[in-house]
């Protein structure tokens, strides 16, 4: 099992992509999947400096939905579902620019 963080792609450049985990700090990693095609704005799973896996926009959004529910719950705000809303804003801002 490994610890994969979700974030954004900003930009491709052959077998490396910048990514922003939502923090708006921009980072470089290696692209690791082969069977699927990254652009701007997907989501992606990332562990250790490697793209593990693409993250469909509404798997992303039922999980903030899962959080949003838990933070309710718990009666205080999730650092996680924070980051969640942060990188599907995100990824709707870049899809928009094109």
């Amino acid at each position: 099992m490994c610890w994969g963080v979700p974030a954004v792609v900003k930009e491709i450049e052959g077998e490396f992509a910048e990514i922003d985990y939502g923090d708006g700090v921009p980072r470089r990693v290696i692209v690791g999947i082969a069977e699927e095609r990254l652009k701007k704005g997907d989501l992606v799973i990332v562990h250790a400096g490697v793209v593990i896996t693409k993250l469909s926009y509404e798997d992303a959004s039922k999980t903030a939905e899962m959080l949003r529910d838990i933070a309710a719950t718990a009666g205080e705000a999730s650092e996680l579902l924070e980051h969640y809303e942060r990188i599907l804003r995100l990824s709707k801002d870049l899809e928009a620019e094109g």
